[in-house]
């Protein structure tokens, strides 16, 4: 999971519009000069309902040398500037093992365990020291920042995010507007260039995630869909990885009512 953290991260921005049964993005993500992963992610929102879920598959030289498949799916409760995961659950299929995780929560949404499993053998922790956090995983937060962009225009954002094993530090910022003008991606014409930092607590410097965001910003762009007016990401970039640049963006973005 630490290898792909990112890449999971970005995949998870669509549009946040309760007219909208579900969109539907695809992203290729690159690193250096290889191809290395594929993304399908979709979302939707309905009432005070939110459902994240995505997919993601290695590709090229990289599915050769590790082969790796994961499934995230969140689903929760949304009230005006309130967002409570009920359920999320993780699926991750390596060439050699099988892995998943399952947080489990109250009915006032406290996390109260971690259930996860590697080759059929299953653990469950309990969660005594319950962490000051406003989310339990990534896409509760992506839904946050949707939701003030949505409102706001703005990607201004501060949050903190206890998994349940490790604590995240994330840091948005407005960078102000520019042209997108990429012939790889769907989409010509104003975008919103945002930053972010993510900050691990107690990380290690084996860790790929500390490897790549310690003392860099991410950089993420944010337009409307013409048709819908809903936003959309059109791509991510960090200039500067141990293994090269990596660049994420869209290739298809389908809204299904």
């Amino acid at each position: 999971m630490k290898k792909l953290f990112l890449t999971h991260f970005f995949a998870m921005f669509f549009a946040l519009n309760s007219k909208a049964a579900t969109i539907e993005q695809t992203f290729d993500v690159e690193i250096g000069l290889f191809d290395a992963a594929k993304v399908v992610a979709s979302y939707a929102f309905e009432g005070g309902d939110y459902l994240f879920s995505s997919t993601i598959q290695t590709t090229g030289l990289f599915d050769k040398f590790y082969t790796f498949k994961s499934d995230y799916m969140t689903f929760g409760r949304h009230n005006n500037d309130s967002f409570i995961t009920r359920q999320y659950h993780q699926t991750m299929q390596s060439s050699a093992h099988l892995r998943t995780k399952s947080l489990i929560f109250d009915e006032n949404g406290v996390l109260k365990a971690r259930l996860s499993a590697k080759d059929g053998k299953s653990k469950m922790v309990e969660i005594r020291d319950q962490t000051k956090s406003d989310a339990y995983d990534m896409q509760t937060v992506l839904a946050m920042l949707l939701d003030r962009f949505s409102k706001t225009g703005s990607c201004n954002l501060t949050k903190t995010v206890f998994n349940g094993k490790k604590i995240y530090h994330i840091t948005i910022k407005d960078e102000g507007k520019t042209q997108i003008d990429d012939t790889k991606i769907p989409y010509k014409g104003e975008a919103y260039r945002c930053s972010l930092f993510i900050y691990q607590e107690k990380a290690e410097k084996g860790d790929l995630l500390w490897q790549s965001t310690a003392g860099r910003h991410i950089s993420f762009y944010l337009a409307k869909e013409p048709q819908t007016q809903m936003p959309v990401l059109l791509k991510t970039e960090i200039a500067s990885t141990p293994l090269g640049t990596l660049r994420a963006y869209t290739t298809n973005i389908d809204v299904r009512n």
